[in-house]
């Protein structure tokens, strides 16, 4: 009897509990929620002088918003304007760190171009590391390199010059992606690429000279850009001695968003073997060529491509990294796979939406194609591959538009600025030194307020793809045309970005702005001038896939759904024509 009853009070306990404790965590959240969002309220419309912006509600207490945010960023920021609006920065709660989410077109300019009292260098630091895998060693000398991108250090520092990581890097960019290397660079690019498909693949039905459906047209296009754009950087033998580079390359590539999640290697051990088989194929690669060729012949005076390095660039890279006293062959590789993403993972993704959107659309092809034509110097011929230059097509107003929109539309970032040394104010807000600024160029990049003006009274809308928004009259062709015929015409028409600064920004602003956009820009460009000399396509559905939101922030976005095609090879196809020649 005694135990009966034993067991029942232990019974009737244990339902208690299990009974109260749902209820007492419904009842916390509930209560978090309720605080906070009065705490909000209290905030957004009441606040005072040297204030932070209000905190998002949540209903985790400790945790705040970080399950919601890190598990899908971009409902979480597109949730959070639906709900509080975007008439004011916010604070986002992530356990025990905060960052502020700016969604307002007004300061997305200031904040970028603040770069002497902001800067990127704490989350570059963290990707080197998270994403990257720059060894422990190393990382040191990244978090502790606190003296800016300038000539001049920020004064009070006391960096040693050949370990001021980021103003190196600054000045390397600037130098060798601009001017007479980045032409270069560009004509070997295109040089490269028409060389590899003038050659017609007897394996490959789309070489046939007939046409043909392929199911998936990104994995065939990316393949052939990739091999270009890697050669024209890196030299041929990076490709050579890691045979599957191209697929490594895209596995770590679809890595990336599982590791700046910061998961341990026995929780994501695709991702971390992914990044590790491509750095060491990077580490193989540099140790082949400094077998073969001195790195430290990279002055101004030094050849600008080698066989071994590819670009000089790669050189100098090399000699300072060595020079650092604290690099070691982790440390350079990790530099050099970086350089491979940031070279790759978003040009290439682009120069496909590139060629979706002109050949979805007949009516635009036919107004492209003499664009690009204009750009070949000598047609292929007899095995010959094509030669060209690109200044017709880059200074086409029409192909740099079409340029600009997809960008606009399809590149996703998560812009990060940090007041490294003091608390930054934007209006009436304090932004508090050591947290993140989030800045997404998704979300301002579709504004409907801040686009209004660039969708033709309303006819093109800011969610759909219009070739001529960037387009805007040029008054002074105008006039000469007009005295020329003495009679009114349509308006000459130049591309244009004046006016845009803040709201069109798929590389980032200020002096922080991504030093490799002119060279993806003549790979998007390059890639489509030469593809349309040696093929014909249609799009089968002639529409563009929608974009993989796993992408969100992380740049160039990748198509969700498989691109079926028609294909057809101009030039040099492998199959006989009728009268016994080939095509």
């Amino acid at each position: 009897m005694i135990q009966e009853i034993i067991d029942l009070v232990y019974t009737q306990g244990a339902n208690g509990w299990r009974t109260s404790l749902p209820l007492a965590m419904l009842l916390l959240a509930v209560t978090t929620y309720t605080v906070t969002i009065l705490s909000y309220l209290r905030t957004k419309y009441i606040h005072g002088e040297s204030q932070e912006p209000p905190i998002i509600p949540y209903w985790l207490p400790g945790l705040g918003s970080t399950i919601p945010f890190v598990r899908d960023t971009k409902g979480f920021i597109d949730n959070a304007v639906r709900k509080w609006g975007d008439s004011t920065p916010y604070t986002i709660k992530l356990a025990a760190f905060k960052g502020y989410l700016i969604t307002q077109p007004e300061h997305f300019g200031p904040l970028l171009k603040a770069t002497r009292f902001l800067s990127n260098k704490k989350v570059m630091a963290e990707l080197m590391r998270d994403v990257f895998g720059t060894p422990p060693n190393v990382m040191p000398m990244y978090l502790g390199d606190n003296s800016g991108i300038e000539a001049k250090p920020v004064p009070g520092t006391s960096i040693p010059s050949h370990q001021r990581i980021w103003h190196n890097q600054h000045v390397d960019s600037a130098k060798y992606l601009t001017g007479d290397v980045l032409r270069g660079l560009a004509a070997r690019f295109t040089s490269t690429l028409s060389e590899a498909i003038s050659k017609a693949d007897p394996n490959d039905p789309a070489d046939s000279g007939e046409w043909v459906t392929i199911d998936d047209f990104y994995p065939w296009w990316r393949a052939r850009v990739f091999a270009a754009a890697t050669t024209s950087i890196f030299g041929p033998h990076l490709l050579r001695l890691n045979p599957t580079l191209e697929q490594d390359f895209w596995n770590f590539a679809d890595s990336i968003p599982t590791l700046v999640k910061r998961y341990p290697a026995w929780m994501a051990p695709r991702a971390h073997a992914a990044r590790n088989k491509m750095i060491d194929s990077v580490k193989k690669w540099h140790a082949h060529a400094r077998e073969h060729s001195d790195y430290s012949i990279s002055g101004d005076d030094a050849p600008k491509w080698d066989e071994y390095w590819g670009s000089v660039w790669l050189k100098v890279r090399q000699r300072w990294g060595q020079a650092t006293g604290t690099m070691d062959d982790g440390g350079l590789a990790s530099e050099d796979l970086a350089l491979a993403i940031a070279a790759n993972a978003n040009a290439i993704p682009m120069a496909f939406w590139y060629l979706v959107e002109i050949y979805r659309d007949p009516a635009l092809l036919s107004r492209v194609l003499p664009e690009l034509e204009a750009a070949v110097i000598s047609p292929a011929a007899d095995n010959t591959p094509a030669a060209f230059d690109l200044s017709p097509v880059l200074a086409s107003p029409l192909a740099q538009s079409i340029y600009a929109e997809v960008l606009r539309m399809r590149i996703s970032l998560l812009l990060n600025r940090c007041a490294d040394h003091k608390d930054h104010r934007i209006g009436p807000w304090t932004l508090k030194k050591g947290a993140y600024m989030t800045l997404p160029t998704a979300y301002i990049g579709y504004h409907p307020k801040a686009w209004e003006p660039y969708t033709d009274g309303g006819k093109a809308p800011i969610d759909e793809f219009w070739a001529e928004r960037f387009l805007v009259p040029d008054e002074a062709k105008s006039a000469q045309t007009e005295d020329a015929v003495s009679e009114k015409k349509e308006p000459k028409m130049r591309f244009s970005t004046e006016h845009l600064e803040g709201i069109w920004v798929p590389y980032g602003g200020g002096a922080l702005m991504c030093p490799g956009r002119h060279f993806a820009k003549q790979e998007m460009m390059g890639s489509a001038t030469v593809f349309a000399h040696y093929y014909e396509l249609e799009i089968i559905s002639g529409k563009a896939p929608p974009m993989d939101e796993k992408y969100y922030g992380m740049g160039a976005q990748q198509p969700a759904e498989k691109t079926p095609v028609r294909i057809r090879r101009r030039h040099g196809g492998w199959k006989a024509a009728g009268n016994g020649q080939s095509l």
